[in-house]
């Protein structure tokens, strides 16, 4: 959960991680738009499923998503036998760990294996990714279908939307679970330059950078293996934005589950 006195930018430091990342935010927009009946709602929910067409096609993301499921779960079992963990909380933790690892190894089909088959769907992914390229004037069978009542098109997207859930469910988890593996650092970036080596023999995951609202700066990062920058910018309405020049503090979780 973000921290409601600051805005909070996330840097994935794994390949992995930069997918679980698309798949949360494209189903949050999913889910977002979907609590509207408007055209446009409705509209916004299909290109977020398009987007999500993209990621399937892209990479096999049930094998990913069980991979760093069961991942975690060899790193928390190698916690129980530790004194001062938690022991009630981290069995629930496995629990739900098998509970989701059961559940994608049951679903045999593909993700989205009605979307991708969808003509409409079809049609509209062949021009996706072009400028405009779904106009009304492009896509008669997609105005069609949008002139058909709400609670008709709200259903037709919910199952479409459906298999989804166990792949939203588990990415949750896994993403509460990094997020919440390390606690906040208090730092100062000198003149608006902070750097920092990485210790090779942690698994880090994600960085988490914390600025509080009214912040005149955002945070551009540049992370390898072995070390990560930060590079402090006033942001600018007007005009090239300019590094900041005096010194910023903020706060700063280096997630390494």
């Amino acid at each position: 959960m973000n921290p409601p006195d600051a805005i909070v930018y996330e840097q994935p430091l794994n390949e992995r991680m930069r997918t679980l990342l698309r798949i949360e935010f494209v189903l949050r927009g999913l889910n977002d738009s979907m609590a509207g009946d408007q055209v446009w709602d409705h509209r916004v929910a299909i290109k977020h499923l398009l987007d999500l067409t993209d990621l399937l096609t892209r990479s096999d993301l049930r094998t990913e998503v069980l991979r760093e499921l069961e991942r975690l779960a060899g790193v928390l079992t190698t916690m129980q036998s530790m004194p001062e963990v938690d022991a009630p909380r981290l069995r629930q933790i496995l629990e739900q760990l098998d509970s989701e690892i059961d559940r994608l190894h049951a679903q045999r089909l593909p993700f989205g294996q009605a979307v991708l088959e969808s003509d409409l769907i079809s049609q509209l992914r062949k021009r996706h990714n072009l400028s405009l390229g779904n106009c009304e004037f492009d896509q008669p069978a997609f105005r069609f279908w949008l002139a058909r009542p709400a609670p008709q098109r709200h259903q037709e997207i919910g199952a479409w939307c459906a298999p989804f859930t166990g792949l939203g469910r588990a990415t949750s988890l896994i993403l509460e679970l990094i997020r919440q593996s390390a606690s906040e650092a208090v730092e100062t970036a000198q003149l608006g330059f902070y750097q920092r080596s990485l210790d090779t023999n942690q698994s880090h995951q994600l960085l988490r950078i914390l600025l509080p609202l009214g912040s005149p700066y955002y945070p551009e990062v540049s992370a390898g293996r072995h070390r990560f920058s930060i590079r402090f910018v006033r942001f600018a309405d007007q005009g090239k934005p300019l590094p900041a020049d005096e010194d910023v503090p903020f706060r700063l979780v280096c997630c390494n589950l």
